[in-house]
């Protein structure tokens, strides 16, 4: 059998692979879509046309959203959104308006993250039943450099999320498992428990230190001791802590 020969390099190595048919059908076909943001099918389902992306750049009190479909072609120009019922009610109006108007027969909700402020519009497109996937700020930064370079404003953000979003950077989000959940909730809590009762420790030591100078660093551990809290609330002074000793 007449064999060619193909050369592929991996770290320097020189891999020889036959051409032969059963060669090539025993292949592993590599793709580099993972399933947590592959979304090719569906704009391949749907065509490029009718596959919409809303990109949205979050901020504390409002957001900005802008639509396009696959090419980049926009359906909705940059609009402001504000964090309030009225304003979530309405941009996800106009989506599903511009949807329709559109025929956009799949539509994906690509919000970038940042801290806790994108949960709001998140919360909102998720309600309304729109699948909603996160992009990283990193990626976002990546995507817009190249465009725009030094110059940062809202709609160069939203274009380099929607590259982002086509090149498979909006991810899905896991749901959590509810034991984790909880458990991050009371670790949380009492972080926050320690915290305030180390403040209150701390002040208590501030007025104690201007009250009885010196009187803190008698004992170890001010707070673990019952009978030095009950010297300070009770005698108050040097001269009555030497009056109130027993005499030998």
């Amino acid at each position: 059998m007449e064999l060619g020969f193909v050369s592929t390099f991996f770290g320097g190595s020189v891999r020889w692979l036959s051409s032969s048919p059963q060669g090539i059908a025993a292949r592993r076909v590599v793709t580099l879509c993972k399933a947590s943001w592959c979304h090719w099918p569906r704009v391949q389902a749907v065509g490029p046309e009718h596959f919409g992306i809303l990109c949205v750049d979050c901020a504390k009190a409002r957001s900005k959203i802008m639509l396009a479909d696959f090419y980049g072609r926009v359906l909705i120009e940059p609009t402001t959104v504000t964090h309030d019922q009225f304003g979530l009610d309405a941009a996800v109006q106009s989506v599903r308006d511009a949807a329709a108007r559109h025929v956009l027969k799949d539509l994906i909700i690509v919000i970038e993250r940042t801290g806790s402020y994108h949960r709001v519009i998140q919360r909102a497109f998720t309600k309304a039943g729109f699948e909603v996937r996160i992009i990283h700020p990193f990626a976002t930064k990546q995507y817009r450099q190249p465009a725009n370079p030094g110059n940062k404003t809202d709609d160069t953000d939203l274009a380099a999320i929607h590259r982002g979003a086509v090149n498979g950077f909006g991810l899905l989000e896991h749901e959590p498992n509810p034991v984790y959940v909880s458990l991050q909730m009371l670790a949380r809590h009492r972080r926050n428990l320690v915290r305030k009762k180390v403040a209150v420790q701390q002040r208590m030591l501030e007025y104690l230190d201007a009250y009885m100078p010196g009187y803190s660093r008698c004992v170890s551990d001010l707070f673990e001791s019952e009978i030095a809290l009950w010297v300070a609330s009770n005698l108050g002074s040097a001269e009555a802590i030497v009056q109130a000793a027993p005499q030998a």
